[in-house]
């Protein structure tokens, strides 16, 4: 199946267990290819801000304005440092091309003011292979520091991982529902307040991406086997870490991760780029 996004000339799953996917920029030149990363990051804006279905049927001649108006519904703030779009990209994503799922909604409707923070679930997505539906409700970390990142992803699934959580989500998400989406009664009826948390918890599937500062790119110039070997064992280590510390739960999680050369300069220049794309 043909990705989404067309990311695979840029990224490539390495690591693809079942609690763990790990995915691999690569070098150019003996460089971290930042700009062709960034490149595939903003090609999810459009449909990241306005949602799925309205992204395919956007008039030829409204295309610029239309994607001037998303890159401007994401922020306008220069106080980009410790805002959350940008990880917010990056899962939608790793979701779209490497999971096959589709947007349910998309989060930036709950927005009533500019440059307004969105809380909750960082994506709220599903799959339909014919015999099965799965409710994708992801989180993303934006880090300096594997570990940090990954701690602070553990602390929000204890909190997100609760009927209480859930059921206030879903309160608000089912006023969103678009009714072009394929069988919606389905999610609406999923949604519903009365529905059973072991029918929910059966149904959810939690992917979280933590995108963070690898030294691997400090000591590897070239994707040779011995960086292979180094990228191996340190996101597996980080797994590790993770199933560690996160909760016992019946709900399915998967944990993402994209190792940067430097996630600092990752959140400068894609806001740069959203900067240009606004005018």
């Amino acid at each position: 199946m043909p990705r989404a996004f067309k990311s695979e000339k840029v990224l490539e799953e390495i690591i693809s267990d079942s609690t763990l996917r790990a995915y691999h920029v690569g070098f150019e030149l003996n460089k971290f290819r930042l700009k062709p990363l960034v490149d595939i990051i903003c090609r999810v804006i459009p449909e990241f801000s306005f949602g799925y279905h309205e992204g395919v049927s956007v008039p030829h001649i409204e295309m610029f304005e239309k994607f001037q108006e998303a890159a401007e519904i994401i922020y306008q703030t220069d106080k980009f440092k410790k805002r959350g779009e940008f990880g917010e990209l990056i899962l939608h994503l790793l979701l779209r091309d490497f999971h096959n799922t589709i947007p349910l909604v998309s989060k930036i409707f709950f927005k009533d003011s500019i440059d307004m923070a969105v809380h909750g679930f960082d994506a709220v997505q599903i799959t339909d292979d014919g015999k099965t539906k799965k409710l994708w409700l992801g989180e993303s970390k934006l880090y300096k520091v594997g570990k940090d990142g990954v701690d602070e992803l553990i602390e929000d699934l204890k909190k997100h991982v609760t009927g209480d959580f859930l059921r206030k989500e879903f309160q608000l998400l089912y006023k969103k529902l678009p009714d072009q989406i394929k069988d919606i009664e389905y999610w609406r009826d999923l949604m519903d307040k009365h529905t059973r948390l072991d029918e929910i918890f059966s149904t959810l599937v939690i992917p979280m991406v933590c995108t963070y500062s690898s030294d691997l790119f400090k000591n590897h110039k070239d994707a040779t086997k011995a960086f292979f070997a180094d990228f191996d064992k340190e996101c597996k280590g980080l797994h590790t870490h993770f199933e560690g510390k996160k909760i016992k739960t019946d709900v399915e999680i998967i944990l993402l991760l994209l190792p940067v050369s430097n996630k600092d300069e990752l959140n400068k220049a894609l806001h740069n780029k959203l900067k240009a794309f606004q005018g």
